[in-house]
């Protein structure tokens, strides 16, 4: 009974956390930064395809999975970028799809291309709640008596500021801005999506010939909720394979890798060890990422882009 008992109470931890925090989470953020800011759409230079899964919390039943391609690309003398974000998520009985298009304007601030991008995005998030799915022990309850299934097709915008050079990067975006209600259910007065804040930024440092070091960080910001604050190293070897270390503060700590097999296609796997309640239960969460670029014979000469 004992246990039952803490597994509820993790349970509801997780919910109340899971109320402010909607927005997805990604470990491959500092290689992939389209998949929360708009401005970083055709900064690689190519038409860029990346594939993410991710399964938190391994194990657990109607633990999150979230599927997510992104495919963006510079266009007219790359003062311009355009993006397309798909995002499949699941979570015990609702599921969500989102389909956004990002466009960018990228400014050229020196003669080393640094460049200074402002993004927005635009597009819905289609929401299905199954509720009649769920296993109760008390067939009573006005939730279960009332069917209280729903579904939603909320329209959203945001925007952000990406600034980058060939070191160093850092972003600010809120991905979605309106606080949109998510049912006309009265059992669902306060279901709302939260507007989200996020900066990320990073540096790489050049050690030799063969050895690069990347040091990055991640902090978001949501009413109602902690912050939440990433730190992350990771070390080049070769200009071929990265290894990194990652800790989410009072959340999670976890290792990558990511291996460029040529300069156009590259494939990573993070591994995520929980530090919360949870971690009593279901400690593990894996996430692979696999990530193309279409680079002409000039650019594929250049070297692999950091971030």
């Amino acid at each position: 009974m004992l246990n039952k008992l803490k597994i509820a109470g993790a349970f509801a931890l997780l919910s109340a956390s899971l109320s402010a925090q909607q927005e997805i989470q990604n470990s491959f953020y500092m290689f992939n930064g389209s998949v929360v800011n708009p401005a970083y759409a055709g900064s690689r230079d190519a038409l860029s395809l990346v594939a993410d899964y991710r399964n938190q919390w391994t194990g657990w039943k109607g633990a999150p999975t979230t599927a997510n391609f992104i495919a963006h690309t510079p266009l007219v003398r790359e003062s311009i970028g355009v993006g397309l974000n798909l995002v499949q998520d699941e979570l015990g009985p609702t599921k969500k799809t989102a389909v956004f298009g990002d466009f960018a304007y990228r400014i050229r601030i020196n003669k080393n291309n640094d460049r200074l991008c402002f993004g927005i995005r635009a597009g819905a998030d289609l929401i299905r709640n199954n509720a009649s799915s769920l296993k109760v022990a008390d067939a009573t309850d006005p939730l279960v008596l009332n069917n209280t299934n729903f579904s939603t097709n909320a329209f959203n915008f945001g925007a952000g500021i990406y600034l980058y050079g060939k070191r160093y990067f850092l972003g600010v975006t809120a991905p979605k801005f309106m606080p949109n209600q998510l049912s006309s259910d009265p059992n669902f007065a306060n279901s709302k999506q939260v507007l989200h804040y996020y900066v990320i930024g990073g540096y790489v440092f050049k050690l030799n010939s063969l050895w690069d070091l990347k040091p990055g960080f991640g902090v978001k910001y949501t009413q109602n909720a902690p912050v939440s604050i990433d730190g992350n190293l990771s070390v080049l070897f070769n200009d071929k394979i990265w290894f990194g270390v990652m800790y989410r503060h009072g959340a999670a700590a976890g290792a990558n890798i990511m291996y460029n097999f040529t300069k156009q296609i590259r494939v990573g796997y993070a591994y995520d060890y929980s530090l919360t309640n949870m971690g009593k239960y279901s400690p593990s969460t894996h996430e692979v990422m696999i990530g193309f670029d279409f680079l002409s014979p000039q650019k594929a000469m250049k070297s692999p882009r950091y971030f």
